[in-house]
């Protein structure tokens, strides 16, 4: 049978309690198969308030056949503020100061009720919980049949004993306690809530955006009526090995199951779903292997096809199929390079299929803050901006959830790299009690068992800011509370996915935990100097904070709160937000000491402006910095060697409505610096690197293949004037940055009035040398039309963030976004996604707004 199981009892029904070891290839992935009947009980459910935290079982499920007016019906899975929402009973959390309104349910116990019918037959049946927030007792027919504490956990619950005969109706009862009052009793204790409790980390303040907190409570995945037949699968691990050449791949499979000795039958399909091998194993075996010659090896999307096979297992018991499973996965190496093989420096890089590959991308927050359910339509939009962000990795962030299949199965068809931390947020965690200790333990192994079989998975962490948390609170690296992260989760990882590098946290290594020069990097750079920090090993988190767009931020203030009539922007005081104040109440605590250069902004005098200057002044934070990080050495230093191989920004998405560091906004619409990024991403990049003495023109290569072509380097006037002109013959091998030319000869350049213009590659860059407040810009003389799916944008004189904004909407995507111009340039610029809009408004710093009316999109 499954691991992990304990005895409980109910009124005197001894019932068998598991914690699942299921795999991605398990029922809660693919459904039914084969005779095993799998079927989510979603319809006919009612949820209540209860009264006290000591329900009457018997008559919560005397009222389920005929519910009262205090059940409100609902559809699984859902949470507690979706049902209430639904039903009219809050506002929207996501509005104003709304959450505070709501913050009431997390005080709260809450009863979830349904029916179903028992099934025929005399076997096994399951209910299988694939997400329960967070402390839950379940009931069927008044019998205890299972209490769990873990939302991180998939749960089960072997039932057949207590339920009615075959065909009679059964009733589920669902009793969850209120978290924060658990959280109160684990304070008595002198633990942290959000420690003690198994539950997501962020859910326990306001640092996601709600104020004063997030509490979510109930059911937020399927509910699983789960009924096999007399063999069934409990879990299969994919594990393939390269061969060095990558000339031939070893795969092997591993079987756990369950039920009567059965027949095993396998069918391997390759990436074009044609069947390529089958095959049979002894009977109850739990491994075969088999070998794959000149396989086609799975890439990261940038560097090639994200190709999976797929391998169909089948459990037979007299010559009938029982049960069977599909897996995909796919033939990828991934080395970690932590020293450098020529100079014996440390490293953080990943070598793939034998190449090295920088890795861009940002971290995954939350997909939604009122509820843990998932919505794949939004998870499908938000990998779209990864990929149209030019993105190769994401990072699972240690203090949000653990995704559905689904997510994980998109990465791997995207070819989207999962740097994976496990669910251990902010400091250091207890040692004990033992009973913490094994929940902790069969959470780390099912987190393994549900994801490693994926291509996409690059890597595990212990958790989020661990011991770099110790360190900034006591000033020492952590004294206590190691044993997860030295004990459980490596021997678990070892035990269960060996060959995939453990990282004990994010960050991690060095003389303090969070050093530039070992192990990963996290950018306190707006709140501390850290020696040797502009170019870290790798870069897992950095970023500024900035606003959504105005039209966002309409949806969640009222216009008064938006821009308070007469509000002046000015920093008359140091250290004094000069926001509105419903912008610090959307914002996290001391989001003000964590924006961006501002200074080189002339003062805002609208919300427009505002949300202008603190998106720019993101973006070129952004910019500069994944610039010279993807450069690889400090400014100045000589090339040839790349020190950085890595860089994630924090964040990718906001689980609310709210200002902070994110690149793409509550409503999935990404802010200003989103483009920065996606520009700073260019697999080819070009770019211009700045010290005391001198400017030069990099190019870096982070395609799959070599790039050669001329490189010219102008020094303009804005009006358009050519001042000066270098060129070069250039080319960079793949995974190779250089110093192209110096602009040493073009001589002296006027700050305030000129600029640098340089081209490859069909790229086109430019550079300002001073502040935004002090240039001395003329008029652009933009124009601009549609033609087809695209903007044609065109400018006499140099165009300063030339700027499409969709009217009326929120979500519209471009493909490039609040972009500079050169003199006598022209651009055409794709709609991605119009939101609707039927008008457009160009707009440029100093030029006429030109609105242009959509057709066809």
């Amino acid at each position: 049978m499954a691991n992990g199981h304990d005895l409980e009892c109910g009124r005197g029904v001894a019932v068998l309690i598991l914690s699942l070891v299921i795999c991605s290839c398990s029922p809660f992935a693919y459904g039914q198969a084969a005779t095993r009947s799998n079927r989510p009980l979603r319809d006919g459910w009612h949820v209540r308030q209860l009264e006290s935290d000591r329900p009457d079982i018997a008559a919560l499920t005397a009222q389920v056949a005929k519910p009262d007016k205090t059940w409100m019906p609902a559809t699984m899975p859902a949470q507690i503020h979706d049902i209430l929402l639904t039903a009219g009973k809050i506002p929207d959390p996501r509005v104003g100061r709304n959450a505070a309104k709501s913050a009431w349910v997390g005080e709260k116990d809450w009863a979830y009720a349904c029916t179903f019918a028992s099934p025929d037959g005399t076997g096994p049946v399951f209910l299988r919980f694939g997400g329960l927030d967070t402390i839950v007792a379940a009931y069927v027919n008044e019998q205890l049949v299972g209490r769990f504490k873990n939302m991180n956990r998939r749960h089960a619950a072997l039932v057949r004993k207590v339920l009615k005969p075959e065909g009679q109706s059964n009733t589920l009862i669902l009793v969850f306690s209120s978290p924060l009052r658990h959280g109160k009793e684990a304070r008595k204790k002198g633990l942290s809530p959000n420690k003690a409790l198994r539950k997501c980390h962020s859910d326990f303040g306001s640092y996601m955006g709600a104020r004063p907190h997030s509490m979510k409570v109930g059911v937020f995945r399927d509910v699983m009526l789960d009924v096999p037949d007399r063999a069934w699968f409990d879990d299969i691990c994919v594990r393939p090995i390269l061969t060095k050449d990558l000339s031939a791949a070893k795969v092997k499979v591993l079987l756990e199951t369950s039920g009567e000795k059965a027949d095993i039958k396998w069918t391997l399909m390759n990436p074009s779903g044609k069947s390529a091998a089958s095959g049979t194993a002894a009977p109850d075996a739990a491994q075969f292997e088999l070998t794959i010659d000149t396989p086609t090896l799975w890439w990261p999307r940038t560097h090639g096809t994200p190709a999976l096979y797929k391998i169909k297992v089948d459990l037979s018991v007299d010559g009938k199929v029982r049960d069977s499973r599909t897996v995909s996965f796919g033939l990828r190496r991934i080395r970690p390079i932590l020293t450098d093989p020529k100079s014996g420096d440390k490293r953080f890089a990943f070598e793939i299929n034998g190449k090295m590959i920088f890795l861009r991308g940002a971290c995954w927050a939350p997909l939604e803050g009122m509820t843990h359910c998932w919505s794949q339509k939004r998870a499908k939009r938000l990998l779209d901006l990864v990929e149209h962000g030019r993105m190769n990795v994401m990072r699972i962030w240690g203090e949000g959830n653990i995704p559905p299949q689904e997510f994980y199965d998109e990465c791997d068809r995207r070819g989207i790299l999962l740097w994976h931390d496990f669910m251990f947020g902010y400091g250091m965690h207890p040692d004990g009690p033992e009973s913490f200790i094994a929940n902790c333990r069969a959470e780390i192994e099912d987190t393994i068992r549900r994801v490693r079989n994926h291509a996409c998975l690059l890597m595990w962490c212990g958790g989020n800011e661990n011991h770099m948390g110790w360190n900034f609170r006591h000033g020492s690296n952590p004294s206590g509370g190691a044993k997860l992260f030295k004990e459980i989760m490596p021997k678990a990882c070892a035990d269960l996915d060996p060959g995939r590098l453990f990282h004990p946290s994010s960050p991690h290594s060095g003389r303090v935990p969070n050093w530039p020069l070992e192990g990963d990097w996290h950018d306190y750079s707006t709140l501390k100097f850290t020696p040797m920090s502009s170019v870290p090993l790798y870069a897992s988190e950095i970023g500024r904070v900035s606003a959504p767009s105005v039209s966002s931020m309409r949806r969640f203030m009222s216009p008064e709160e938006l821009w308070p009539e007469g509000y002046d922007a000015r920093i008359v005081r140091g250290g004094k937000p000069a926001w509105p104040p419903m912008w610090g109440y959307r914002s996290v605590g001391g989001s003000w000491d964590k924006i961006g250069r501002i200074e080189r902004f002339c003062d805002p005098v609208s919300a427009e402006g505002l949300v202008r200057v603190l998106g720019t002044a993101h973006g070129e934070y952004l910019q500069q910095r994944i610039e010279r990080q993807r450069r690889g050495v400090p400014n100045g230093a000589p090339d040839g060697t790349r020190r950085c191989w890595g860089n994630t920004i924090w964040r990718l998405n906001d689980s609310w409505p709210i200002i902070y560091w994110s690149a793409i906004d509550y409503y999935l619409e990404p802010k200003i610096p989103y483009y920065f990024l996606r520009r700073s991403y260019s697999p080819v990049l070009v770019c211009f690197e700045r010290t005391d003495d001198r400017i030069a023109v990099w190019i870096v290569n982070d395609s799959p293949k070599a790039v050669s072509g001329k490189l010219i380097l102008q020094s303009m006037r804005f009006d358009g004037k050519i001042r000066g002109k270098l060129t070069a013959e250039v080319t960079v091998k793949p995974g190779e940055s250089r110093r192209c030319l110096d602009a040493t000869d073009l001589g002296p350049i006027n700050l305030r009035g000129e600029f640098l213009k340089a081209e490859f590659g069909g790229q086109s860059v430019t550079y300002l040398l001073m502040g935004e407040r002090y240039l001395h810009l003329p008029k652009p003389g933009l124009s601009a039309e549609q033609i087809g799916g695209k903007i044609k944008v065109s400018t006499k004189a140099f165009a300063r963030q030339v700027t499409l904004e969709a009217q009326g909407v929120t979500g519209a995507v471009f493909e490039d976004n609040f972009f500079d111009m050169a003199p006598g340039q022209n651009r055409s610029i794709r709609i991605i996604n119009s939101a609707g809009a039927r008008e457009l408004q160009v707009r440029a710093v100093g030029a006429k707004p030109i609105t242009v009316t959509l057709t066809g999109t």
